[in-house]
């Protein structure tokens, strides 16, 4: 079957429906016998079914009143949209399973940064949908497809409850009422107010013009400008999970994007500022794993700083991995936190040779404890301390006994990695 067939099958038919009923795509409203034709919604109904956005709930029954998720705002966009499921396998959030009905709809949205989750790596499928969310989700899209995105500021201040309007979503907000898209419930704008399918029916119904004037598919948002480009959207591709509320607070020199690049494959553009990647594996299984550490790397609290930038988060992280020989790691953004997160899991592997060597050359004049969790501690450090550079153990040995009895005397416990070989950090 052609890609064109399929889209074509995915456009028209909506197989697939929001409740797993199989009602063709066609059918117009008087087929239901719950959407009167004195409905306020019957004429929005009309349009999503006949348009193949929604489906019925039954042969005969639209259920209006039934309330909407997450997901299901997602398949009925991804249905105007024509996505072709197969197309999307993949899934970028951890409580987005493979094979559902949703699955690939919300790869689609996330993939062309439509929507974001509501962070730690969750898209909260089933959570009931807000006015606010449907607003930014429907920007979103009006920006992937070039669509107007004219919106007359101020215009959230003519409700009572505008200011209740969550920072990240106000632009989008406003541009929804500047277009009709959304209008106020009884003289309220009610952004937390959750919707029904014939609310849902109704918001595309009078944004049919306004998105149909954009172009026929989204387009994959725009990379930053750098020597290598962050990789394109990807099922396999490492991505810091961000919620709307935390992308708004975000500094203007802090860029998930970039901090991620920046760690796994280094920053080069600047001579001055520069360093490698690092070699561990990303795993967004390491929350709540055993052996499992979690520090701090960078805020977007308070003021800008350039100690919190792109480039120094990349650089904290790609140090914090090297210095504790961590083979894993992980980056959340919490709004919880505050700040990026980095967490890691120093590896667990036997001393190498040389290691065995320098243990034994050691020779350490008071009682310092060797302490493996120092590696999961904010603990001083020093290195790297390359074998060659150093003359072999001996050199090593005697740099560490400077750093332990001379420039530390009061440290009372040490550990040493060996990130790559012959290469090795004291931590104390």
């Amino acid at each position: 079957m052609s890609k064109l067939f399929r889209r074509f099958l995915a456009a028209g038919t909506a197989a697939v429906m929001l409740t797993m009923a199989t009602v063709p795509a066609h059918a117009a409203a008087e087929r239901f016998t719950d959407v009167k034709p004195s409905a306020w919604y019957y004429t929005a109904i009309d349009y999503a079914v006949s348009e193949g956005l929604f489906s019925g709930t039954s042969a005969n029954t639209f259920s209006p009143g039934s309330p909407m998720t997450r997901a299901m705002f997602v398949r009925v966009l991804g249905n105007k949209a024509g996505v072709d499921p197969e197309d999307y396998p993949g899934s970028y959030f951890l409580d987005v399973p493979k094979g559902t009905w949703y699955t690939p709809y919300v790869q689609w949205a996330a993939g062309h940064e439509i929507v974001n989750g509501t962070g730690g790596y969750k898209f909260s499928p089933n959570q009931s949908v807000t006015r606010e969310q449907m607003a930014l989700i429907l920007y979103n899209y009006a920006k992937t497809t070039d669509c107007d995105l004219t919106a007359r500021t101020g215009l959230l201040d003519k409700y009572p409850d505008g200011g209740k309007v969550a920072s990240y979503a106000e632009k989008a907000m406003e541009w929804a009422v500047t277009h009709n898209i959304l209008s106020g419930s009884g003289g309220r704008l009610d952004p937390k107010g959750t919707a029904t399918r014939a609310q849902v029916a109704q918001i595309f119904y009078n944004s049919r013009e306004l998105l149909a004037n954009g172009s026929e598919e989204p387009q994959p948002p725009t990379p930053s400008p750098s020597p290598e480009p962050s990789p394109s959207p990807d099922p396999d591709t490492p991505r810091i999970p961000i919620s709307d509320e935390v992308r708004a607070k975000l500094r203007p020199n802090q860029d998930p994007d970039k901090i991620l690049d920046y760690v796994l494959h280094g920053k080069k553009d600047d001579p001055t500022f520069s360093y490698d990647g690092t070699t561990a594996k990303w795993d967004p299984a390491l929350i709540g794993q055993p052996g499992v550490a979690k520090t701090p790397m960078g805020s977007w609290e308070n003021v800008e700083d350039e100690t919190r930038s792109s480039s120094a988060i990349g650089n904290g992280c790609v140090k914090m991995l090297t210095r504790t020989a961590s083979d894993r790691f992980y980056i959340t953004a919490e709004e919880e936190d505050g700040y990026f997160a980095l967490y890691y899991h120093p590896a667990d592997k036997p001393d190498s040779q040389q290691m065995r060597q320098i243990k034994a050359a050691l020779n350490l004049t008071r009682p310092i404890k060797y302490d493996r969790g120092l590696a999961y501690q904010g603990s001083g450090w020093a290195g790297p301390m390359v074998w060659e550079q150093y003359g072999g153990a001996q050199g090593i040995a005697d740099k560490i006994e400077f750093y332990l009895l001379e420039m530390h005397p009061y440290a009372t416990g040490y550990y040493l990695t060996e990130p790559q070989p012959g290469v090795f950090y004291l931590l104390y």
